[in-house]
């Protein structure tokens, strides 16, 4: 499996190039378009140098590859039946409506601030709009802040799901003699036989029933500099049946 995980790894460094060669050319757009106007709109090829290069010769015979065995899953699919997935949704559902509850709240308060100030007849004064932009400032720090770390919540519990997942395609993989196993979204057509994705979902629904995740009040980031790192997975609080 070492050479699956390499091709994989090689596969990730070329998007990687792809997107930084990919964003030089945008960045030498403009560039290139205001030397065209420069020149009468009229686009030139370049005429440049065709040194030689050395000839490359045929090779002899080598050892040909042998059939690959092929295995397809769907990310997705394991995804959705995902039992900690599940409840990490739920969970992160009720912390995002916490949030925007207390954005509500904090906005009709300024609201209701600023209807006073008006009502009052006079014009705010100086000191007035100070307090009311400092607040405001205060505002998008705290929220801004709670809605970045709710984010990572979500990015350090799936980077979880991800990896057990990894480890058990792989798993699979070895044990069945694959050589190849390729996401179902890059196969145009395969047969349903080389469908690994309900043998992933009930290994990873064994192994990684639930997963960690920080509680509302912690920041990952602190965490991570910490170096402490938590060992329990993430239990949902018993509401008592309701």
């Amino acid at each position: 499996m070492t050479g699956m995980r390499s091709s994989i790894m090689a596969r990730t460094g070329y998007a990687r190039l792809c997107g930084a060669l990919c964003g030089a050319a945008l960045a030498l757009t403009p560039v290139l378009a205001m030397a065209q106007d420069a020149g009468g709109g009229q686009q030139q090829t370049p005429i440049l140098p065709m040194p030689p290069v050395p000839e490359f010769k045929p090779l002899p015979p080598g050892t040909k590859p042998a059939a690959p065995v092929i295995g397809i899953f769907n990310t997705q699919q394991i995804m959705a039946q995902s039992t900690a997935v599940q409840k990490l949704q739920t969970e992160l559902g009720t912390r995002r409506e916490a949030l925007v509850r207390d954005v509500r709240a904090e906005d009709g308060q300024l609201q209701a601030l600023r209807q006073s100030i008006i009502k009052a007849g006079k014009a705010p004064t100086p000191e007035q709009q100070q307090e009311l932009q400092k607040r405001v400032n205060a505002d998008r720090t705290k929220f801004g802040n709670r809605n970045r770390i709710l984010e990572e919540d979500a990015q350090v519990a799936l980077n979880q799901v991800q990896r057990e997942m990894q480890q058990i395609v792989s798993a699979i993989a070895s044990a069945r003699g694959m050589t190849m196993v390729l996401q179902a979204g890059t196969a145009a057509l395969h047969d349903n036989s080389l469908d690994i994705s309900d043998q992933v979902v009930t290994y990873l629904n064994q192994a990684l029933p639930s997963v960690y995740l920080p509680s509302a009040t912690e920041d990952p980031e602190e965490i991570a500099k910490s170096g402490k790192y938590p060992v329990m997975p993430f239990q949902p609080a018993d509401n008592g049946g309701e």
